[in-house]
């Protein structure tokens, strides 16, 4: 058959298959929900081996620069195995450190802000009510028995939540049968990385044309490259702002340092949106104690993260990924309002890579 006749009939049947598609939509959808839900355990396994790997090939380097040169030799099946051992060890021990350390200060800034709140409360509650604005929700509230449970003690009201999720996770066999798969899935990903790639870079060689082939595996790769630089990169960068906004309410004697540093800490892992929620938390906590206080802190706020965005960010994420910040903020909201916080996890690398690879052909065409 003719190759020109075999381009028109396949682009024929497409369009038909297509057409056909749109016009049942309602009845098609069903299908592939199901189809989803089926792959759901890979598709977040996938997702977990993509985060997960990245300090696990960093662990991997680490050991292959200090066993470099040595004269017992390991496979690249055996680092990858142990890199993978020592970051979950790693895991475990901030783990550790976090429920021993951070919490106990945590929970007791929690209790503080409960008992302010306490305080504070009755006394808006009367200016509400001077002002004759409805407040009835309010006073149900402050009157509820439940509240010195909720808030009083706050060990207990995390078990009670933690057994809460329990029981509905439990309650739910799907979700718990796309958790422990998507995990086995993930961790099969994880150790048996080379083999995995080594097996799609053969399925793509050969059933797709060398060149595309060429492309696709040179994409997959930059794409890889670029995302451990940016998660890494956020990551480290996440841990200095938190390091900062603890210290410079420390120094400025403003309260709850401690709490507003691990908030900083791990809602700056997500970019642009973050800034702003770990920013309005930290404002909102204060405001509790003194609105002239969170007027103080939330410029002390706004002035550090101003400092690290023009001095820090640069050096650490932006330099890492080489994309503009004009297209980093366009990425970060087409994967927001895609997928959310995961899609402006992965949007930016991806149009990292994208425009590395736009840049270098415009550079071959105009050479």
């Amino acid at each position: 058959m003719d190759k020109k006749l075999k381009q028109i009939l396949f682009i024929t049947s497409f369009g038909v298959v297509l057409f056909a598609i749109l016009m049942n939509f309602s009845s098609v959808l069903p299908f592939f929900n199901n189809i989803i839900s089926l792959i759901m355990p890979v598709i977040v396994g996938g997702i977990i081996a993509i985060f997960v790997n990245v300090p696990v090939s960093t662990v991997e380097k680490l050991l292959k620069k200090l066993f470099k040169g040595k004269k017992t030799k390991m496979s690249d099946n055996s680092y990858h195995a142990i890199s993978f051992a020592v970051t979950i060890l790693i895991a475990v021990l901030i783990i550790f450190l976090v429920c021993t350390i951070i919490i106990p200060v945590i929970r007791e800034s929690v209790t503080s802000v409960y008992y302010l709140a306490k305080e504070k409360l009755p006394a808006f509650v009367d200016y509400l009510r001077s002002h004759n604005i409805r407040n009835s929700w309010l006073e149900e509230f402050l009157n509820s028995e439940n509240l010195e449970g909720l808030f009083g003690n706050f060990t207990d009201t995390a078990h009670t939540l933690l057994g809460g999720v329990a029981l509905a996770i439990s309650s739910t066999v799907s979700a718990v049968v796309t958790a422990v798969f998507s995990v086995i899935i993930a961790i099969y990903l994880i150790l048996s990385k080379n083999r995995v790639v080594r097996h799609s870079k053969t399925l793509i060689t050969t059933y797709i044309k060398s060149k595309w082939a060429d492309r696709i595996i040179k994409f997959c790769r930059l794409f890889s490259e670029t995302f451990t630089r940016f998660l890494s990169g956020q990551c480290i960068e996440a841990v200095i702002l938190g390091a900062l906004m603890f210290l410079t309410f420390t120094v400025f004697k403003l309260p709850y340092a401690t709490l507003v540093g691990v908030v900083t800490a791990v809602c700056a892992i997500i970019p642009y949106i973050g800034a702003f929620i770990s920013c309005t938390l930290s404002a909102l906590l204060i405001a509790i104690v003194s609105p002239v206080v969170a007027l103080k802190a939330l410029a002390v706020y706004l002035v550090v993260q101003f400092v690290e965005n023009q001095f820090i960010y640069p050096r650490v994420v932006g330099a890492n990924v080489g994309l503009p910040p004009l297209y980093t903020l366009v990425s970060a909201l087409i994967g927001g309002k895609l997928f959310g916080v995961i899609g402006i996890l992965f949007f930016i690398p991806l149009a990292a890579t994208v425009f590395l690879l736009v840049k270098e052909d415009v550079r071959m065409k105009t050479n």
